[in-house]
């Protein structure tokens, strides 16, 4: 094998004089002959935006996970405040482990429960139902006429009288089935969400809220009564909590990506330097979100991963080029100038076409997606400076082990001799799809692969295909309150709701109220439907 020997330090010393540093493009001697300058400007530039990322928030917005411009959602949205308790709620279920919810101490639960989540922030009071909520009556037929009043009457003492009153009222409210199971082992308390809370107009944190949630949980679960909760704030606030160990996915990406770059290089200084420039990447992406208006979300969080990914891979590429250059007697300044020179602008269109796919996610009219595909395509434009500019430079001034640089320069001889002599194995192998006969199988084994995929992909289901959050784990906590709440009562989290609009008024008019009643009965036969409630429906049971 032929073998380089490293050139001696006045040679290389020659090498840099003889260099013109007035060679190469414009942008290559504006950033090499202003070093120092550019260095600092980044130095500026990380402090400045390190401090802003200690104000990024972690949070989510009901709104921004929905399609706003779908005409459904545009009109849910339009007639949100007409439909309060739909939509972004969350639905509490006391469940008695033991005996039924017509006990004493049960209802004494529900009570204190009730009150404590009426006084978080960002509830929508007016419409929170409970047993014990005013709002929650019932109506009979008595013989002095129609009669009603609040299902637990303001008279209750948790008598056996009075448990048998409310096992009454509930069974004339019409409420089993939505806030009490019909096995009379637990009941909900729903409550409605504001968009802002009202008392501040900020947007509810819903990572606070869960928290105040799971406190709750704690306070009044006990061997007697279970908790279940379920609804988007609560599927946010296990998302947040799960996004804490994150960092630690995070931190351990970054031991392996930096061990496999120095395995590799056996360079210790180039290789910080690589992971340095890639988490100043991360850096800057991170200050320039809150600067810029923009939070993290729990499907935005993993784009500071994919920035120092491909902050690694490209960074990798410049260091290899220098290594390189350096084991052939190179100047460390001349050998990052040859490799900005060599890899900038294929660089650059490298990270423009990430950037660009990433930016195609707009056309998805969900704003969350669209706030990812702003964020990513933020980040691959940060790596365009941090790693194809900032990185030469920076190894410009340390350069690499001159025993690193040898051994690159090493492997490199060593290959050109094995192709020489005798290929790879597996390069010979691949050599042979070069050749008629395997090139035809392998021709034709890609149109079966083909013919199987296409005929696959017409069975491809989209959406949620499974019960619960598909975000979180099968087994985990809200997935089994979810599965709790949707075999116990006929109210899911799914409701559809059809609006028919008529003059003021003019909704209690007997032609009205035949045309929903037939209507309601045609959507009671549809596939899925569990049960059905409308205004006609009310006045039969009124009438």
């Amino acid at each position: 094998m032929s073998h380089m020997p490293s050139l001696p330090a006045d040679a290389v010393i020659a090498d840099l004089n003889k260099f013109d540093q007035r060679s190469g493009t414009f942008a290559e001697r504006l950033l090499f002959n202003n070093r120092l300058a550019i260095t600092l400007i980044c130095l500026l530039i990380t402090l400045v935006l390190g401090y802003q990322a200690l104000g990024l928030s972690l949070n989510a917005a009901y709104e921004k996970m929905i399609p706003t411009g779908h005409p459904y959602i545009a009109n849910f949205l339009e007639n949100r405040k007409q439909l309060a308790g739909m939509g972004n709620t969350l639905r509490i279920a006391v469940e008695a482990k033991e005996g039924s919810i017509f006990d004493a101490d049960y209802l004494d639960t529900v009570r204190q429960l009730s009150d404590e989540v009426f006084l978080i922030p960002g509830v929508d009071r007016p419409y929170m139902k409970s047993l014990w909520a005013p709002a929650v009556r019932w109506t009979g037929v008595t013989e002095d006429g129609l009669d009603g009043g609040p299902v637990i009457p303001d008279d209750f003492d948790g008598s056996p009288q009075s448990l048998e009153q409310v096992r009454i009222n509930v069974e004339r409210s019409g409420e089993i089935g939505q806030l009490v199971a019909a096995n009379y082992k637990s009941s909900i308390i729903l409550v409605p969400l504001q968009e802002k809370i009202a008392e501040t107009g900020e947007r509810i944190d819903y990572h606070a809220l869960s928290q105040r949630i799971e406190q709750l949980r704690a306070k009044y679960e006990s061997d007697k009564v279970a908790i279940h909760v379920t609804g988007f704030a609560k599927v946010v606030g296990d998302l947040i909590d799960g996004l804490k160990q994150v960092l630690v996915f995070f931190a351990a990406a970054i031991a392996i990506c930096t061990a496999v770059l120095f395995w590799y290089t056996r360079c210790l200084r180039s290789t910080l330097l690589v992971v340095l420039c890639s988490m100043v990447a991360v850096v800057w992406l991170l200050g320039l979100l809150p600067t810029l208006g923009y939070e993290l979300d729990p499907y935005s969080v993993l784009v500071p991963f994919l920035v120092f990914a491909i902050g690694m891979s490209h960074g990798a590429q410049k260091m290899n080029g220098i290594m390189q250059d350096i084991g052939r007697g190179t100047h460390r300044l001349v050998a990052a100038r040859y490799t900005f020179r060599r890899l900038f602008l294929a660089g650059m269109t490298a990270l423009l076409a990430d950037a660009v796919g990433f930016a195609v996610l707009m056309v998805i009219d969900i704003q969350v997606i669209q706030d990812l595909a702003i964020t990513a395509s933020m980040g691959v434009a940060v790596l365009i400076f941090t790693n194809l500019v900032l990185l030469p430079i920076l190894l410009s001034y340390t350069g690499v082990s001159p025993a690193a640089a040898q051994r690159s320069l090493r492997d490199e001889l060593q290959e050109r001799d094995d192709r020489a002599h005798k290929k790879h194995p597996f390069w010979a192998f691949l050599d042979l799809f070069t050749r008629r006969p395997w090139a035809t199988v392998a021709v034709a084994l890609g149109l079966v692969l083909g013919g199987v995929g296409l005929a696959v992909s017409t069975q491809l289901k989209i959406g949620d295909t499974d019960p619960g959050a598909p975000e979180l784990r099968p087994d985990s906590r809200y997935n089994r309150d979810n599965a709790f709440i949707v075999a116990n009562y006929a109210a899911s989290s799914d409701v559809y709701i059809v609006m028919v609009k008529t003059p003021q008024y003019a909704c209690a008019h007997y032609s009205t109220l035949h045309t929903v009643d037939a209507l309601e009965r045609e959507l009671q036969q549809l596939p899925g439907v569990e049960t059905t409630s409308s205004l006609a429906g009310l006045a039969k049971t009124a009438n």
